[in-house]
């Protein structure tokens, strides 16, 4: 019998459309569910729903089907809320009172639309809102009376109109008398009343949830002084508020004058300013301009018939507004040789604030600098930049907020500014030119010392070569790294046991060897020992090894990896590490150091023997 055989080159090709048909996803509906209805009144509701899983397929569209009948998803109306899974809500708005409506979510995948389960809700019916209006064209013996409704409540308005007598509470003791249906005005007209009869009036209106009333008037058949009440003051601003009153009788003679009088003291008729509005009954209303903010005005309301003029209670507001008030002077940023960026928070007090920032060499200032976010409405915090300074300056600043009411300013606060990115050169005894540049308050050098006679220019340092002699030493003592000057001079410059840095004659006159301190503040400065390696680090793999974790040199502090020699006179950690003596003695054996190593952005400050060699960058005094 022969023997099959497979083309070998084709298996491949049948393993990978074997499972790249196995790997291929199975789209299927979404899956979505209705959300209960909630926030639901006269006119409105919440609906919404919630897409628990889109089938393996974008949401192209997802909402609600909502109507009056059930199945709205086939008669009703859609509203469309987004897309993608998870939770959506939409507002119903117009609906009609005490009716009942159906809602289903539906989602829209690629294979088709899917919809959650159907549920339903009725909007609510209120109680109908209704005023009792004043009384009107009434005479010794006739007055029409009436009301209005305003608000049906969401249903028909079946019956209104009102109760009236001559004892209060013309609900109980008076004849009701019904004026039509519907929401709206009305009135009627009751004749032959007495004469010298205080009669009572309140209005009613009924819908399906129940009868609603206004409130109780009076009104006598003989001619007396008008009814009037001082409107509750509106819409109070620092320059203005609305005021007024509202008349409600007429008093049986005509309201030929109404008004208010307003002024800044208690007793308005007496002391303050006469203000008419009109005539007639019903309410009145004007705006008081020009007012002062943070000042109490007092308003009363007036009415004259034929009889005189009566007045409504006196009412007294104030007026927002005051001095404004620097909260905070923040912590200024952004400090260099020329320029800086002061903040505070202030309060405006509701008045429209100017805020200024004002610098000089004195505590007379004599530059100002608009904050940025001035003018202010409200609390905030501001800023401004102020440019054209000296370096190495001390300055003295202040924020000024003015308002209509006056001037508040800080107390004085000072800055100086910094000399960082000032570049210069110090030469040593020897003729050695080295540049320098300034971090903050500090002037570096920005290459190693490589220096081998002390500052007097006349006295060597000793050279020490031996590794064993050199473990022995306690006197001060230099060499280059592995023994190579020609290779390390301008490179890496020299290594100096702590001994040598103990004279205090390393550096040029008016530098020193820095004090642990000194490194503290340089460290701090550039942003803390977490950055401050790769800050002062020099870029690339030249003098470093890869990968020189973070070196941008923002400084022009230049470190390279100088590596170090062993207090038993061992070379190592060349291109690996930057190593620094401070002139801060640390115990009988050891001394501070500054570390700064290749695979790190960090900076370190440590102590190690003082017989190991290291480099030294001098700081000027």
């Amino acid at each position: 019998m022969k023997m099959k055989y497979f083309n070998k080159a084709i298996l491949p090709l049948m393993f990978i459309a074997f499972f790249a048909c196995e790997r291929e996803p199975k789209i299927e509906l979404p899956l979505v569910e209705t959300a209960s209805v909630d926030e639901i009144y006269n006119t409105s509701a919440r609906v919404g729903g919630r897409v628990t899983d889109n089938g393996g397929a974008e949401i192209s569209e997802r909402g609600v089907y909502w109507g009056t009948t059930q199945n709205p998803e086939k008669s009703g109306t859609r509203i469309q809320s987004g897309t993608g899974s998870g939770v959506f809500y939409e507002v119903l708005s117009s609906l009609s009172s005490g009716v009942k409506y159906y809602v289903t979510a539906y989602a829209v995948n690629s294979v088709g639309t899917s919809y959650g389960n159907e549920t339903f809700f009725t909007t609510q019916v209120s109680m109908p809102s209704v005023i009792t209006s004043p009384v009107t064209e009434f005479t010794s013996v006739s007055a029409t009376v009436g009301g209005n409704v305003t608000d049906d409540g969401g249903f028909e308005i079946t019956t209104r109109g009102i109760f009236w007598g001559t004892k209060p509470n013309p609900r109980l003791t008076g004849t009701k008398v019904e004026i039509g249906s519907g929401d709206g005005e009305f009135s009627h007209t009751l004749n032959e009343l007495s004469r010298s009869i205080t009669y009572y009036v309140i209005a009613f209106a009924t819908n399906i949830k129940g009868t609603s009333y206004g409130t109780e008037i009076s009104f006598s058949t003989e001619p007396e002084l008008p009814s009037v009440i001082t409107a509750t003051i509106l819409d109070i601003k620092p320059y203005s508020a609305k005021a007024g009153g509202v008349v409600s009788s007429t008093g049986g003679s005509d309201v030929t004058d109404r008004g208010i009088f307003w002024g800044t003291t208690a007793d308005p008729v007496t002391t303050g300013t006469r203000l008419a509005l009109g005539s007639g009954t019903g309410s009145y209303v004007d705006t008081l301009v020009n007012l002062t903010p943070g000042v109490t005005y007092y308003v009363r309301a007036y009415a004259v018939n034929s009889i005189g003029t009566a007045y409504g209670e006196e009412k007294n507001f104030l007026t927002p507004g005051g001095l404004p008030v620097i909260d905070k002077v923040l912590d200024y940023k952004n400090l260099t040789t020329n320029s800086i960026v002061l903040s505070g928070v202030v309060t405006a007090s509701e008045l429209s604030t100017t805020v200024t920032f004002e610098v000089g060499l004195t505590g007379s200032y004599g530059t100002s600098v608009e904050a940025d976010e001035s003018p202010l409405t409200e609390k905030d915090t501001v800023s401004g930049t102020i440019a054209g300074l000296t370096s190495n300056t001390l300055y003295h600043y202040r924020i000024k907020a003015e308002n209509d009411l006056g001037i508040v300013y800080s107390t004085d606060s000072t800055f100086r500014t910094v000399i960082t990115g000032i570049t210069g050169t110090v030469t040593d005894s020897e003729g050695i030119i080295y540049n320098t540049i300034g971090i903050g308050y500090q002037t570096w050098m920005t290459v190693n010392l490589k220096g081998i006679i002390y500052r007097n220019g006349t006295d060597s340092i000793p050279l020490v070569e031996s590794d064993s002699l050199w473990g022995t030493l306690t006197t001060p003592a230099y060499c280059w790294y592995a023994g190579d000057s020609a290779a390390n001079y301008n490179t890496y410059g020299a290594l100096y046991n702590w001994h040598a840095v103990k004279t205090g004659n390393l550096c040029p006159t008016g530098w020193h060897v820095p004090t642990n301190d000194d490194v503290t503040v340089l460290v701090n400065y550039v942003g803390g020992s977490g950055v401050a390696g790769g800050l002062l680090k020099e870029t690339g793999t030249v003098h470093w090894n890869s990968p020189n974790a973070g070196a941008t040199d923002k400084y022009g502090f230049t470190a390279r990896g100088a590596g170090k020699r062993a207090a038993d006179g061992v070379f190592d950690f060349l291109k690996v590490e930057g190593n620094w003596w401070t002139a801060t003695d640390y115990s009988t054996i050891n001394a501070s150091y500054f570390n700064i190593m290749f695979n790190y952005a960090n900076s370190f400050q440590a102590y190690l023997n003082k017989k190991t060699g290291m480099s030294v960058r001098c700081i000027k005094d």
